[in-house]
C-alpha cells in the first residue's frame, strides 16, 4: 500500500513538473523574439566574447562586447539576389545561387536598397561564435565537412550544413564577407599595423581557399573597399529591430 502510494505521489508531481519545464524549455529558447524578416534570423541583445587570446594581434585583447538586438541574413546574397538591384549586373554562368562576389560600394548600396545595412564587426562575430566564444560557428573542433570549400558550390552546400548559434549558414568558408567598419585596432590593443586607419575596410569569415585558421569566428582581415581582385568578398546584411 505504501509503494502504491508513493507511485500515485509520483503520478501526480509529474503532471505539476512536466508542464513546468516545458514552460521553462519555451521561455529559454525565446518565445516572445520578435519574428525575423523572411531569410533572416535574430540575435538578441546582449554581451558575449569577442576577440582572442591566441589569434593574430589585431584580435586581441579578448574581451566581453555587446550589441543591441538586431536581424541577420541567413545566408549571404546569392548571384541572383543581388541582380535584383543591379540589373546591369552580370551573373557568372550557372551560379546564381551562389554567393555573390562583390565591392563594398556594392555591399553598402545593395543593404541600403533592401533597407537594411552592413554588420559591425560586433554583430558579426556575435552572430557567428554566440555567447560561449567558440573558435568555429559550429563549436571549437575544426570539421572540414563543414566548410563550402569548392567555389562551384551553392550557399549552404557544405557536406554537414552546420549553422551558427543563431542559424546562419556559411559564416566559415564560402566567401568573405564585409563589415560596415574599418579596420582600426581594438581599445586597449597597443600593438602597432600600418594598415590601421580608414583605408581598408574589415571582412570576416574566410574564402574557400584560406586554410582553417583564417575562417575562425575571431579572425579579422583587411581589404581595400574597391579593389577584390585578390579576394572573394561578399554580403551578408543586417536590420536593426524596431
Amino acid at each position: 500500500m505504501e509503494h502504491k502510494a508513493k507511485l500515485k505521489h509520483f503520478s501526480k508531481m509529474r503532471t505539476i513538473i512536466i508542464p513546468l519545464c516545458f514552460f521553462v524549455v519555451l521561455v529559454a529558447y525565446g518565445q516572445d523574439d520578435p519574428k525575423p524578416p523572411e531569410g533572416m534570423v535574430y540575435v538578441p541583445a546582449g554581451e558575449f566574447i569577442m576577440g582572442s587570446k591566441y589569434g593574430d594581434p589585431d584580435e586581441r585583447p579578448m574581451q566581453i562586447a555587446s550589441t543591441k538586438a538586431f536581424f541577420i541574413d541567413k545566408y549571404e546574397v546569392s548571384y541572383a539576389e543581388f541582380a535584383q538591384f543591379d540589373t546591369n549586373f552580370e551573373i557568372p554562368k550557372g551560379k546564381e545561387n551562389n554567393a555573390a562576389v562583390v565591392t563594398w560600394s556594392q555591399a553598402n548600396a545593395y543593404a541600403k536598397w533592401k533597407g537594411k545595412r552592413l554588420p559591425t564587426e560586433k554583430e558579426w562575430e556575435k552572430a557567428a561564435r554566440g555567447t560561449d566564444g567558440r573558435i568555429f560557428p559550429w563549436g571549437d573542433t575544426y570539421d572540414n565537412s563543414y566548410v563550402v570549400w569548392d567555389r562551384s558550390s551553392t550557399r549552404g552546400g557544405s557536406i554537414a550544413k552546420p549553422e551558427s548559434p543563431y542559424g546562419c549558414f556559411d559564416m566559415a568558408g564560402s566567401v568573405w564577407e564585409w563589415t560596415a567598419d574599418w579596420y582600426k585596432p581594438y581599445p586597449d590593443n597597443d600593438t602597432p599595423m600600418e594598415q590601421y586607419g580608414e583605408k581598408y575596410k574589415v571582412m570576416r569569415g574566410g574564402s574557400n581557399f584560406n586554410n582553417h585558421s583564417f575562417i575562425r569566428t575571431s579572425q579579422r582581415y583587411y581589404i581595400l573597399p574597391e579593389d577584390i581582385r585578390a579576394y572573394p568578398v561578399g554580403i551578408r546584411c543586417v536590420k536593426d529591430v524596431e
